[in-house]
């Protein structure tokens, strides 16, 4: 694990909607930085295997709730971490910049954002390539999917996005 300078950690909050790149961003900045990278998606295959979709996704937000702690003790030892939960509401990215900054690390946002469409082709194609830890998310739902996630996302704002150390 790679040190950050100053033993001043980082955290590296990914929000976006499925689709969006999280993922991909994550993997770019752990090699890029050596942060430990937090996927509940990870945790749920690993723990629940087959059965993931159903069983793992009623405990998501405990497992979030489990990174988080996991993560504050690693950022409190100067290591930079990764969140890549999505984080759709800005209660909860308030609340993990406002913690993270009371432990004394840095926070940098990022915030994907994708259009629908390219949301769409996106899943379509993770649908027939499904990675070890990507979740099917069936054709014949998603239109009805997507409408759901853009009623229930919350786009971050000019002045939210201006109390973070670091937009990327």
């Amino acid at each position: 694990m790679k040190k950050t300078t100053n033993n001043t950690s980082t955290l590296h909050l990914i929000c976006g909607l499925p689709g969006s790149g999280k993922t991909t961003l994550s993997k770019k900045i752990e090699v890029e930085t050596g942060a430990i990278g937090m996927s509940p998606d990870e945790w749920i295959k690993e723990i629940w295997k087959d059965n993931a979709e159903t069983e793992g996704n009623t405990y998501r937000g405990k497992i979030e709730q489990l990174q988080w702690k996991i993560g504050k003790q690693i950022l409190k030892s100067g290591t930079d971490i990764i969140i890549e939960w999505g984080t759709w509401g800005r209660d909860e990215r308030d609340k993990l910049r406002n913690e993270a900054k009371s432990l004394g690390s840095k926070v940098k946002f990022y915030y994907l954002d994708i259009s629908r469409n390219v949301l769409k082709e996106r899943i379509v194609n993770r649908n027939k390539n499904l990675g070890e830890h990507e979740f099917l998310m069936p054709d014949d739902k998603l239109d009805t999917e997507l409408d759901n996630y853009f009623k229930t996302f919350e786009i971050p704002t000019k002045e939210e996005m201006e109390e973070y150390d670091e937009v990327g």
